[in-house]
């Protein structure tokens, strides 16, 4: 008896370890299915966070390459804009000679000149003219308030025009005045004609005027002359209009 006893035993103990060692298994194996699936919950869930993070992203990124091509276009136009206006201002705004000229006129309208008048002795000098082949030029003193008044006036168009010039005296070293005139200072030119009226250009030499006379235009164009205090004053005639 003793010994069947002891077998049953054995065979009780032998099962146990059977059963623990299937239990245990069943543990693990429950254990790595759950870790599996956990994990690949995880994982599933991470890839869809990614995505929607790449989906962002992209989303981000086309944003900003229509803002960068809205940008460009932009900068497209007003580079367009620019160039466009350069190309007005060059064309519309004088320069060199063409400024001097502006400049020029704008002094004479302050100074009341006729805009009309001025319109159209521009329009004239477009025109092929007639004018007589040789100019006449005379050299006369210029008044200043230490002259006499000797020879400081001449005749022009057949003693029509009365020439008259005035001007600032010089100075010497000390700063005393002088009988002549100062050459760098303005000018005063009147051209005096029968009945008193008389016309008036000013300004640093040289100077321009012109005078109309009937059928004829006198153009004068004075200079500061060699001879210390006298003033060059040369005419031409031309056809008018």
């Amino acid at each position: 008896m003793s010994l069947g006893f002891r077998d049953q035993k054995e065979a009780s103990r032998r099962k146990w370890r059977l059963f623990r060692l299937l239990l245990s298994m069943a543990v693990f194996l429950t254990l790595g299915v759950f870790s599996y699936k956990a994990g690949t919950l995880l994982a599933n869930r991470e890839v869809v966070t990614l995505s929607g993070r790449v989906d962002s992203q992209a989303a981000t990124i086309a944003a900003l390459r229509d803002e960068n091509a809205i940008l460009t276009r932009q900068a497209e136009a007003a580079g367009q804009t620019e160039a466009e206006w350069r190309e007005r201002y060059e064309a519309e705004v004088p320069t060199g000679k063409a400024l001097e000229l502006f400049t020029m006129l704008k002094a004479q309208i302050a100074k009341g000149a006729d805009p009309e008048r001025i319109e159209f002795l521009v329009g004239l000098a477009a025109n092929q003219q007639s004018c007589d082949s040789e100019t006449r030029s005379k050299r006369f003193l210029v008044r200043t308030p230490l002259s006499d008044g000797a020879t400081d006036a001449a005749t022009f168009a057949e003693r029509t025009i009365v020439v008259v010039a005035q001007g600032e005296s010089a100075t010497d070293a000390e700063g005393n005045p002088e009988a002549w005139y100062d050459v760098a200072k303005p000018v005063v030119l009147n051209f005096i004609e029968p009945g008193g009226a008389s016309t008036e250009a000013t300004g640093p030499l040289p100077l321009h005027h012109s005078v109309v006379r009937g059928d004829w235009e006198y153009r004068f164009s004075a200079t500061a002359d060699p001879r210390q205090g006298f003033i060059s004053v040369t005419m031409e005639r031309c056809a008018f209009p």
